[in-house]
């Protein structure tokens, strides 16, 4: 067996192992494994190899919590950012207008009411953005994990984070809704 040795392989066997147990996270290493040197077309192929096994081996919230689990997490920098641009502005518009004209092109947020909405105009994930085609919605859900962290952070209190949309399951951008929980 080759190398499991990724990051984001490492990640996800330490997401199965807290949110599931060590036992299921060795057994799924043996099957689905993923070296670092692997290219952009064996990281697709494995990406659609781990949503087959968790979507014939756990429940849809199993597999949410396994997949934000094992998310990328924010720069810092970014965070403190986004952070300070949130605590000096007056209300939600305010806090959007800036964070949109910061960031303009990368990503955007606007908000209904309460509710805020995160958005990226095309894929950031590195296993899967290369390669023409798309995955189940269960490999997009590491990016709640990452919007979770990011906003519960800025936001100083517990979110609820949803996917509405993403580009690898045929949509035309990535959203996640952010509410208050």
């Amino acid at each position: 067996m080759p190398k499991n040795d990724n990051v984001k392989s490492i990640r996800l066997y330490e997401s199965v192992k807290n949110n599931i147990s060590k036992e299921v996270a060795d057994s799924m290493a043996e099957k689905v494994y993923l070296s670092k040197s692997a290219d952009f077309k064996r990281k697709f192929k494995w990406a659609n190899d781990v949503c087959n096994y968790l979507e014939s081996n756990f429940d849809s919230e199993q597999i949410k919590e396994i997949r934000m689990g094992c998310s990328c997490t924010p720069a810092p920098k970014y965070i403190e950012a986004v952070k300070k641009m949130y605590q000096t502005s007056e209300n939600l518009d305010e806090f959007c207008e800036k964070y949109n004209t910061t960031f303009a092109g990368k990503h955007s947020i606007w908000h209904e009411n309460d509710v805020l909405f995160f958005s990226y105009p095309h894929c950031l994930c590195d296993c899967v953005q290369q390669v023409d085609g798309q995955v189940s919605k269960t490999w997009c859900l590491c990016t709640l994990g990452y919007t979770k962290k990011l906003f519960e952070t800025v936001l100083d209190y517990n979110t609820e984070v949803e996917l509405i949309e993403s580009i690898k399951t045929g949509g035309s951008r990535c959203v996640m809704e952010i509410l208050r929980r």
